[in-house]
Formats: C-alpha cells, sequence, structure tokens
C-alpha cells in the first residue's frame, strides 16, 4: 500500500523556520539586530531607568519573611513607563519594504529584566524578539504567543540592557502595535548567574535527586509563575475528568493580583544534577492565564492557561482526591524562594486547621512538619500530595524554614471543589493524572532539517533548498509530496519516492526556486 503524505514547507529571502501548529510563547528564529550580515539598522533608541535601593528592598522582603508570609516571593522592582510604537523607539525601512522598530531599555546594577507589553497587537507575518547585549533572545513572538489577548507579560533575560524588536512585513504595515506600561527590574539573582546555589535555603532538594525519584509525573505538573512583574508563586497543573488536557492550574489565593491575565508560567525549570545545584532550562514558558475562580477561605487561585503546553515540554496534569480523608504521609513540589524546582517529604499524617496567615481564615490541612526540605516565600500555591500521588491542596503558608522545619498550611482541595466541580468534573473522589502518552502514528512524514538557505540575498536568484525528511511514524513511507514556496508567492511541489523505514531520515535536494518576487517577512 502506498501513501502520499503532505509535508509544509515555506520559506522567505533570508531564513526558514517551522511554525508549530500548538499555540506556545516563542516560535523561534533569530532577531534582525543579531544576524551576522544584517541589513542596515537605525541606532535603537534608549531609555536609562532610574537606579533602584537593593539593599531598602531587600530589607522589606526579609520583614515579610519573619512575619511569616509565603509568597509571592519578590525579584525585582517594577518601573512604571509609556513606551508605544508610536511614540518611542526607532523604525527602519527594509529595501522590500518591511520595517523594524527598535527599543532599548537600560536598568543599571540589574541582574535581568523583564516587562509587560499592555497593548500587543501582532499582524499576520509580524514577529517580536527581546535580546541583550550578550547575544542572548527570546522569541519570535506573534500573535499566537498572547493566547488571544492583546497584552501579554515576557519573561525574564538576563543582563542590565535589553533590546525589543518588531519586524512588520510590507503587506501588513501599521497594523501593528506595541505599548509597554511596566519594566521589572530584577535586584535578585533569578538565573544564579553569580553562584552556584539558588536564594532558597540548603536542605532544600533539588528534584533530580533520589528523594524524587517516586514522583517524577507530578513533577513535570509543577511551574514557577512570574507574579505581577516583580514576584514568583508555584502551581500545578490539573486533570479533569474528561481528560482533554484542558490546561487547568492551581494555584494561591494570596498570589492574585490586578495583573493576573499576563502571568508568565515556566515548566521544567529543574537542576539536571542532584549537587551542585545547576541552571535548567529556562525558555518552557506560556504567557497569559483567566483566572477562573478564587477564595479566600481555602486560599484557592484558579485558572486555565492561555495555550495548551506544547508537546516537547513533556507536562503531566496531576491527579487529585477530593474526599478529604487523611493522608498517611504527604510531598510537596515547589520553587522556594523563586528558586529551582525542589520537593519537600513529610512521613506523618497532617492535621486539619483554619488559620489567619494574614490574608484571611482558610480550611487548611497542617504538615507538622517536614522530614526532608522544606518550604519558603515562593513556594506559595504549591501543590500537597497524598501517598496515593493524588493532589488535595495548595501552599498558604507556615512557620517552616531550614532551622525549625513545622507548621505549613494548605488549602484543603475537599473543601474547595464546590468552585472547582463546575470546570474539573464529575467523575468520583479521585481520578489519577494525564501524562501526555503519545498514540503511535502509522504515516508521519517530517521536515527536520533545512539548509543551503543564503542568509542574505540582495537581487535576483535562485535557491535550491535541501531538506532532511524523517519518517516518525510506524509504516515504511514510499511516497510523500513536499510544498515549498515563498511566504505569499506560488507552491512549488515535488513528489518524493523511495523506501524509508520508521525513525529513518534522508536528505532530498529541492528544484530550484526563483526568488525575483522577494518575500514581505523574515522567518
Amino acid at each position: 500500500m502506498m501513501l502520499i503524505t503532505r509535508a509544509l514547507l515555506a520559506f522567505t529571502a533570508l531564513l526558514l523556520t517551522w511554525l508549530p501548529a500548538h499555540a506556545q510563547i516563542a516560535f523561534g528564529g533569530t532577531p534582525i539586530g543579531l544576524m551576522k550580515h544584517r541589513p542596515w539598522l537605525e541606532p535603537a533608541e534608549e531609555l536609562v531607568l532610574p537606579e533602584v535601593d537593593a539593599a531598602a528592598l531587600i530589607a522589606e522582603d526579609e520583614a515579610r519573611l519573619a512575619a511569616g508570609i509565603k509568597g509571592p516571593w519578590r525579584f525585582g522592582f517594577n518601573h512604571a513607563v509609556d513606551l508605544r510604537s508610536s511614540n518611542s523607539g526607532t523604525w527602519t525601512t527594509l529595501r522590500n519594504g518591511d520595517r523594524v522598530w527598535r527599543m532599548a531599555i537600560t536598568c543599571p546594577g540589574a541582574f535581568s529584566i523583564n516587562f509587560r507589553f499592555n497593548r500587543y497587537v501582532i499582524p499576520e507575518g509580524g514577529r517580536v524578539f527581546v535580546y541583550n547585549d550578550a547575544g542572548e533572545w527570546l522569541g519570535a513572538f506573534t500573535a499566537a504567543s498572547a493566547g488571544g489577548m492583546q497584552s501579554m507579560g515576557v519573561t525574564q533575560i538576563s543582563g542590565e540592557r535589553i533590546t525589543i524588536e518588531y519586524h512588520e512585513p510590507l503587506a501588513v504595515a501599521g497594523q501593528g502595535e506595541l505599548a509597554i506600561d511596566r519594566v521589572t527590574h530584577a535586584y535578585r539573582d533569578v538565573f544564579r548567574t553569580l553562584k552556584d546555589f539558588g536564594d532558597s535555603e540548603s536542605c532544600n532538594i533539588n528534584v533530580i535527586c533520589p528523594e524524587g525519584d517516586p514522583w517524577r509525573d507530578q513533577i513535570r505538573s509543577v511551574a514557577i509563575i512570574t507574579t505581577g512583574g516583580s514576584g514568583f508563586c508555584t502551581g500545578t497543573l490539573l486533570n479533569n475528568c474528561a481528560q482533554d488536557s484542558t490546561p487547568y492550574f492551581l494555584t494561591a489565593n494570596h498570589c492574585l493580583d490586578a495583573d493576573v491575565e499576563n502571568w508568565v508560567f515556566r515548566f521544567n525549570w529543574d537542576s539536571p544534577s542532584c549537587d551542585p545545584t545547576e541552571n535548567g532550562p529556562t525558555n518552557q514558558t506560556v504567557a497569559n492565564c483567566v483566572l477562573l475562580t478564587s477564595s479566600t477561605t481555602t486560599d484557592l487561585a484558579f485558572l486555565e492557561l492561555s495555550a495548551k503546553p506544547p508537546a516537547d515540554y513533556d507536562v503531566f496534569y496531576s491527579g487529585w482526591d477530593k474526599s478529604g480523608a487523611t493522608p498517611d504521609s504527604v510531598c510537596g513540589i515547589h520553587h522556594p524562594s523563586g528558586d529551582i524546582k525542589k520537593i519537600s517529604l513529610s512521613q506523618s499524617p497532617v492535621g486539619q486547621a483554619n488559620i489567619d496567615l494574614g490574608t484571611g481564615a482558610a480550611d487548611c490541612w497542617q504538615v507538622t512538619v517536614w522530614d526532608a526540605g522544606t518550604t519558603e516565600p515562593g513556594s506559595s500555591g504549591s501543590g500537597l500530595w497524598n501517598q496515593n500521588k493524588r493532589l488535595i491542596g495548595q501552599l498558604y503558608g507556615g512557620a517552616a524554614d531550614c532551622a525549625n522545619s513545622v507548621d505549613d498550611y494548605y488549602g484543603r482541595l475537599d473543601v474547595s471543589w464546590p468552585l472547582l466541580e463546575t470546570y474539573l468534573g464529575s467523575c468520583g473522589d479521585t481520578l489519577p493524572g494525564l501524562g501526555e502518552v503519545p498514540i503511535p502514528i502509522l504515516y508521519d512524514a517530517a521536515i527536520t532539517s533545512i539548509v543551503n538557505i543564503p542568509v542574505l540575498i540582495c537581487g535576483d536568484s535562485v535557491v535550491t533548498p535541501i531538506v532532511t525528511l524523517k519518517n516518525n511514524g510506524i509504516a515504511t513511507l514510499l511516497n510523500v509530496t513536499i510544498s515549498y514556496g515563498l511566504m505569499g508567492s506560488p507552491v512549488n511541489v515535488f513528489n518524493w519516492s523511495g523506501s524509508l523505514l520508521p525513525l529513518q531520515t534522508a536528505n532530498v535536494q529541492l528544484p530550484g526556486s526563483s526568488l525575483h518576487r522577494a518575500a514581505s517577512s523574515y522567518s
């Protein structure tokens, strides 16, 4: 039996890129300002923001910690700004008529910078990048990165100076609109660039350590949240009765702020080694969410992320137990002090308590003592799992630290349930987790690389791309149709035939394509 499978290939006059089928915060590519042989660009207008008094801010944080407040853990100072693509920055018109807007921002002495687009309107083909002076970048961000919203938080990038770049194709000239109303100066080293261990205390245990082995699935459900631009909390993806991967997310009510819809969620920020702690991936993020329900009576905040985390994040949707049964032992997974993900374990039954830690009385599970690890500011909102690996609550606060790891309080899922049932469904007292196990596909052709494309082309030319064809299916590929061409131009079709076994690859040279009709955007 022969099957023709279509693999779609699109390229422009400068670079090639693949756009994933799912919405996620970044879609790859390289900013024009960092290309080795880039078009000439006007120097970017620069805004230098005032210095911040880091010592005074840290003293305020220590006072909050002494009062037993567990979060959000503050790492930065928010500057109010009014930067728009219409009143700030520098525009450059390229030879093909495309336009590039760039704005540089300096926060003297900052360890990193993040910010919020309070207006984010990107037309088709438009792309946004953020990069620092070390050549690191975030993006490309597209309209899909904001999950259908017209505002978007942008995660941290290291250094005290960043450049924001927006590339607008000629075909959509004037349709894009960007505005920035907040820039966050990180006075703490959130990426641990100056130390081997993070800001959390030394008794905390990296999730990669042996203590985490029984909890590998649950670990993948936990994300660190950038709240209000300048703070960190923790939360957990939850499974629902439909088991359809709806990205429901549980955290703490006291983490909420007026900017909740523009929170940024970073998954899998885990150290790859137990000791010493090493940095993990920082680019597995999802931006924006919708607040579905909240309550002070269990310190509950329940969200839906703007997009399902992509398959390559390999997340887990945690199971839960709403029965109210007292567990024999518990586990907490969290980001203490905004640090890389940690795990805490208690081998004792928990108690019940109604307690007010400064944000209202809440019905809680009381962890009387942690036998391994602890919690800290930044752990707020993190999940508590029972011995059956079912989530039963989220962290409200408490007195626990490395010196005396006792008395932490978690809002009870069983008490919260009347608010959650509308979203999670009715399917009994317990539900197992959902691990995103891929279903084998019989025929699945993919293009895994594209080469022989010049970085910069001037004038008429012909490009003959070479692609790597891979068989990701479980049946032998005999025929594949590859469609390719310039964006906005007629599509070329090449019919490949051969015998490609599962997981095998083949290099395929495509017939030349004329570039006399210049593409209207970079990819």
